[in-house]
Parts: C-alpha cells; structure tokens; sequence
C-alpha cells in the first residue's frame, strides 16, 4: 500500500505570523544588498531620529534638521521595525516573531473569523509604543532606533497574559512581577550592551513595546467578550 505523507511547513505558524517574520528577513535583504546610495536612503527615511523629531515637533535643538513633514516624522515610529543593523537581530527578531506570535494569533482567532488584523494591530501598537518611550527617553536629541524588537517584546507580553488564561490583567502581581524582571533584564544589557554586544540596545523601546503590545491585546480581548 503507497502511503503518502505530507511535507511539514518550514515555520509551523499561521500565514499572518510567517509573513510578518519573512517581511522582517526580506526588508533586511533587500536594503543590504541595495546599491549604497538606497541604503542610505532607507536608513535616513525608515529609521526613527530623536534629533529630527523633536525639532519638527518644535522642541528640539536649533541645529537639528526637522522632518518636512508630518508623514516623515510620524511614519518613522512604525517603518523602524523593517531596519536592522545586521543579520543577527534580524534573524533574533523574526524568531521571536514566530515564537510568540503563534499563540497571540492563535488567542485572538478565538470567536473571530480571522485574527490577522488583531494580530498586525498588537504587533504595530507595540512598535510604535517602543518608538514613542525612545523618543521621551532621547529627548531632545540621541541615538537613531531602528529594529523590531520592540514588536517582539509585545507579542511576549501578549503571551505573558495568555499563560494566566482568560482572567490574566495587566496589573496582576504575576504580569507586573515579569515586566520588572524585564526590565531589569534590559537594563543589564542596555549598560552591558557595548561590550557584549557591540552595540547599545534601547531598553526604552522593548519597555515600551512590551506595555503597549500587553494593552493592546488586553483591548482585543475584552473587545471579543463584549461582541
């Protein structure tokens, strides 16, 4: 008897959670391998400048060159997540992606007929949320943030809620409990970061992405009890 088996996916996720985490990858491919002036260009206009912003927003410094307009200033917040400094992080970040993703995709399908925009919507939230508290936090100048871990951290906060079960609240001792280890956690490295990493991570922005994804999925969720 001819037994056919079915060929596993490489990433056992739903389409939405793959598609993220291979925009992540490709967006990275596609600016390293682009001629040095596209690069440039993407950098200057996907990543998201502390300098830049406040002097459009009328606060910054007198030398800084202000964003022209309210989309270039503004879209910044969430198009970061598409630049990375190197393959490491990219790939680190598409994995969390996937890791967390799984079951915040899965959570929110529950009594919806899809969960792709829930699912985009939490992810976006906490990238803009870890945008906004790098701003506050690089006021009225600093370091360029560019990366997507700032998504990544919300998605882990969504699934920190998931492991309470439908009860689990953003002020319960457990979710506040593993918010500070977080942050502690990311402090360490954010003063640590140069000597192991290479490089200076913003912990602002993982705090904030982690606070904003956690209450983005929450308002999902009471969203569905209340349809």
């Amino acid at each position: 008897m001819t037994r056919h088996f079915k060929t596993p996916p490489v990433i056992e996720a739903p389409p939405a959670v793959t598609g993220l985490a291979v925009l992540i990858v490709a967006a990275h491919a596609f600016r390293v391998f682009s001629p040095l002036a596209w690069q440039s260009f993407m950098v200057s206009a996907g990543s998201l400048q502390p300098d830049r912003f406040w002097a459009w927003a009328g606060l910054g410094a007198p030398e800084a060159v202000p964003y022209s307009s309210p989309v270039g200033a503004l879209l910044p917040l969430l198009t970061d997540a598409l630049l990375h400094d190197g393959w490491g992080a990219t790939i680190l970040n598409a994995a969390l992606v996937v890791i967390f993703g799984r079951l915040v995709h899965a959570s929110l399908s529950i009594g919806r007929r899809s969960a792709i925009v829930p699912f985009l919507a939490v992810f976006a939230a906490s990238v803009v949320g870890g945008s906004a508290l790098h701003l506050v936090g690089q006021y009225p100048a600093g370091s360029a943030l560019i990366g997507a871990s700032g998504g990544a951290s919300g998605l882990f906060a969504a699934w920190v809620l998931i492991q309470e079960g439908r009860g689990g609240r953003i002020l319960s001792s457990r979710f506040l409990t593993v918010f500070l280890f977080f942050a502690a956690v990311n402090a360490v490295l954010w003063l640590l970061g140069p000597s192991i990493l290479g490089a200076r991570i913003s912990w602002l922005a993982h705090l904030g992405g982690f606070l904003a994804g956690a209450a983005a999925f929450q308002g999902f969720r009471v969203t569905r009890r209340l349809s």
